[in-house]
């Protein structure tokens, strides 16, 4: 019998911090799957929604534990967008997350609406990729295959330039919605969640150049 391993706070506190401290519900969903310890439930999205609930005292469902999170809205809003709490980000909190792992309960099944949007949203970044024929970094030019020789051929990541959070339900994502971007800018993009590529992209040369 497969045993399925329960997602911690820990996951979600490294997932939402590698998206820059703030992000939708779907994208700290995929940070997860990236980092968590498989395998995971079905409903991973679910599993994901009932944590930051229970850890935010934005939510009725909050608990009394850990204030971790916060609603960027506010959760009758059900925008789906979470941050980090800034206190919560010092590091005497950080060790405490991480040795969390209390049993999550596996709440409410995956909707076939939420797994083909999921599939839809990959085959665009890999017909994204696959159309490219440079796979520098529109941003900064850094090149993976240059870098890392072999291992880094066609590596680069897709960045929305309207943010997933911002696309409005039953719009389009094309793929001249996306850009190439390195694992730097692409961090540095949603660090914030307010610069475009461009402005990165000016931003870094402007800081070069200075003496």
């Amino acid at each position: 019998m497969e045993v399925r391993v329960p997602i911690t706070v820990g996951d979600i506190v490294e997932a939402l911090s590698a998206l820059g401290g703030e992000a939708h519900l779907a994208q700290i969903t995929e940070a997860v799957r990236k980092i968590a310890t498989p395998p995971l439930p079905p409903s991973t999205e679910n599993v994901i929604r009932g944590r930051l609930q229970e850890h935010s005292s934005d939510a009725q469902s909050f608990k009394g534990k850990r204030d971790l999170f916060r609603s960027v809205h506010g959760v009758a809003a059900r925008r789906g967008i979470w941050a980090l709490r800034e206190d919560e980000l010092q590091p005497k909190n950080l060790d405490a997350m991480y040795d969390d792992a209390e049993p999550s309960a596996f709440e409410g099944a995956l909707k076939l609406r939420q797994h083909l949007r999921r599939e839809r949203s990959k085959k665009l970044v890999s017909d994204f990729k696959a159309q490219l024929e440079d796979f520098r970094c529109s941003v900064c030019k850094f090149d993976f295959e240059a870098k890392y020789g072999k291992i880094g051929a066609g590596f680069i990541e897709a960045h929305h330039i309207i943010p997933v959070a911002m696309i409005e339900p039953g719009v389009a994502t094309k793929l001249s919605d996306l850009v190439a971007v390195c694992s730097n800018c692409h961090r540095m993009l949603h660090r914030d969640g307010l610069i475009t590529w461009v402005e990165l992209q000016s931003l870094l040369q402007t800081s070069t150049s200075d003496p």
